[in-house]
């Protein structure tokens, strides 16, 4: 439910053209978008180690995801946003408070992650700097992330965006086949 007083965070659609001239569109994900998203987390955890999500993970019902998606509604300093490319789900990215205790409010966390077959566009970009934007305006004044190290696509992306490296998480993910990846920890200030 709701916070008190609370009005869900609606964020309009912004489109821009990508590489490739096709239309990418940002849109707030709504509980009436949980079953493609159920299909979107499924195929995203198969696609790529770089997830938290493995193809070994559950995926949530559709109702929990009905549920979820209107959490994250209902969070009025988070925005949870699909990205469509010609108005196909492309992926997701999300920005959401880092704690609800006064002395962490100025952090905010991040997330994106896309099907394999739009990486390369420029999606990965504009979202982040949608995000970002959003960041600031919502008041927060740090921004946090992990990317997983060997994925060496998405932290040049982050570092030409302003993010800096500040620390290591060791061990942070433990695939299937008893083998480690380490966390990259990174931050931005705004």
């Amino acid at each position: 439910k709701p916070q008190k007083g609370c009005v869900p965070m609606i964020f309009p659609e912004k489109k821009a053209v990508l590489r490739d001239g096709r239309t990418c569109m940002l849109r707030s994900a709504v509980p009436a978008d949980a079953e493609e998203m159920r299909a979107y987390l499924t195929a995203t955890s198969a696609e790529t180690p770089f997830l938290l999500r493995g193809p070994q993970d559950d995926v949530p019902s559709t109702d929990e995801e009905r549920a979820f998606l209107q959490s994250c509604l209902d969070q009025p300093r988070g925005l949870m946003l699909t990205i469509r490319v010609d108005g196909t789900l492309a992926g997701s990215c999300r920005l959401s408070p880092e704690g609800s205790a006064a002395r962490s409010r100025h952090r905010c966390g991040v997330a994106i992650a896309l099907y394999q077959a739009y990486c390369g566009l420029g999606i990965g970009r504009y979202a982040l700097e949608t995000l970002i934007e959003a960041a600031k305006r919502i008041g927060y004044e740090q921004m946090e992330l992990s990317v997983v190290r060997g994925n060496g696509r998405a932290q040049q992306l982050y570092e030409r965006l302003g993010f800096q490296a500040y620390g290591l998480l060791p061990h942070a993910m433990k695939y299937p086949d008893g083998s480690y990846a380490d966390e990259i920890l990174m931050i931005k200030s705004l």
